[in-house]
């Protein structure tokens, strides 16, 4: 079956669809992939905390600070007291802006470190509510208040936001009545205070206990408006597509039809710039690697301005003694070990370095987002491996070593003042002996 040309114009437009639709598929599962908003609640610089306990009411359990900046303390309890004992940690917000929304997150986080032999410790969070509340008298606070098993807290303790029933009026309450939630609203970003407690009956004894943080986590993005963002880039990068493709087809039809008609003046023009084009090609025939014209051909896009990117590498590579090979072995031997040299540096470089023939024996190689330690590992595996190499010449097997100089741009360095700190290190690597890379001064 023939395609038609229109039906293979299309090809490309079927395929730029079929990978925005991949890509689109892919971004609705990388939801569930996202990393979690966290905020720390604890610790909070400029927080008050305080201990409460009711030997200050005629019971038997009393509260003393080990660490009170890290939250630490001791509770000591003995048989008997009042009916209700109690003894806990107290963190007071008032003096401290506490806007978060709690509401809004999925989970908590506490690390609670306790030593003692209580069943169950609990967490206090009370928010003021001025219609409702007296802010002299804890009882008249409402909040969140969760209860867990001391041997939960080998490990830090998570209280997920599912669940709380509207009669509790949690903090973390998402299953309120609207009017519920309007009211809790202003309450949730108006936390008072946190506490940690002994729960009752507190068993005899020291319990030390130390509050390392409190965290809570959220979705990163509301699911809602991260799927009609994923649609809404899809659909607009489709119909771009579309429009693309439908300009580039008027355009192609009319420069066709323009290109028929003067087809026919342009032909000798066009030979004699293929000759012009042979004459400046841009890869030196014996390497295979880039040469002069090609290598200004590149740097003129790479950077118009002459301006080289921080973290760009020039490595001028120059054969040791090649002058000898070519004297004693003949120049056949010479081209030979250039191209075998050539090779080799091909095989240890990156698609994205330049390669480029120099002159005579020198090579550079261009190297971009590549600090002094990246250009180090390059340019000893390129000496290396040239050192290890034999060059079969006739019966005969030639070695050869490389001298290489190195230079890191600094950002706005012109490419002159690049290559002539790079060509001092090069001559510097010959008068240390040859066989060796020096980087040169002040680089990057």
């Amino acid at each position: 079956m023939q395609i038609t040309t229109t039906q293979s114009s299309l090809i490309p437009l079927y395929r730029l669809i079929i990978i925005s639709t991949l890509l689109a598929l892919l971004a609705v599962l990388a939801y569930f992939v996202l990393p979690e908003k966290k905020e720390r609640i604890l610790p909070a610089a400029g927080s008050q905390s305080h201990l409460f306990f009711d030997a200050q009411n005629g019971g038997k359990t009393r509260a003393e600070w080990v660490d009170q900046d890290k939250y630490s303390f001791t509770c000591s309890a003995t048989d008997g007291g009042i009916e209700l004992p109690y003894c806990g940690l107290s963190i007071n917000f008032q003096q401290v802006p506490n806007n978060l929304d709690y509401s809004q997150y999925q989970r908590m986080e506490l690390k609670i470190n306790y030593h003692g032999n209580n069943q169950r410790l609990r967490l206090k969070m009370h928010s003021f509510r001025p219609a409702l509340s007296n802010d002299k008298f804890r009882e008249t606070l409402r909040g969140l208040e969760v209860s867990f098993l001391a041997t939960e807290t080998s490990a830090a303790v998570v209280i997920d936001n599912h669940g709380w029933g509207v009669t509790n009026d949690h903090l973390f309450s998402n299953t309120q009545t609207p009017a519920a939630a309007e009211k809790n609203k202003i309450a949730m970003n108006n936390t008072v205070d946190i506490g940690i407690d002994l729960v009752p009956p507190i068993a005899a004894g020291e319990h030390r206990i130390q509050l390392e943080y409190i965290d809570v986590y959220d979705e990163l993005l509301p699911a809602d408006e991260w799927y009609l963002g994923v649609a809404i880039i899809w659909l607009t990068s489709n119909l771009l597509f579309i429009a693309r493709h439908l300009i580039a087809q008027e355009r192609r039809i009319r420069n066709d039809s323009q290109r028929l008609s003067t087809l026919a003046h342009y032909s000798n023009d066009l030979q004699q710039e293929s000759q012009h084009y042979k004459l400046l090609s841009n890869t030196d025939a014996l390497t295979g690697a880039l040469n002069r014209n090609g290598f200004a051909a590149e740097m003129s896009q790479r950077s118009p301005n002459g301006k080289m990117l921080a973290n760009t590498t020039l490595m001028i590579i120059d054969l040791d003694n090649f002058k000898r090979i070519n004297d004693s072995r003949g120049h056949d031997a010479g081209d030979a070990v250039l191209r075998e040299t050539a090779q080799v540096i091909h095989k240890n470089t990156r698609t994205t370095d330049r390669f480029i023939r120099w002159g005579g024996e020198e090579f550079i190689l261009f190297c971009e987002n590549t600090n002094a330690q990246q250009a180090l590992l390059i340019a000893e595996k390129i000496r290396v491996a040239i050192e290890s190499m034999n060059v079969a010449h006739h019966e005969d097997t030639i070695s050869i070593t490389v001298s290489m100089g190195l230079g890191v741009a600094v950002a706005q360095e012109n490419f002159d003042d690049l290559f002539h700190r790079t060509d001092q290190a090069l001559y510097r690597a010959k008068h240390m002996g040859r066989n060796c890379v020096v980087l040169s001064d002040n680089a990057a």
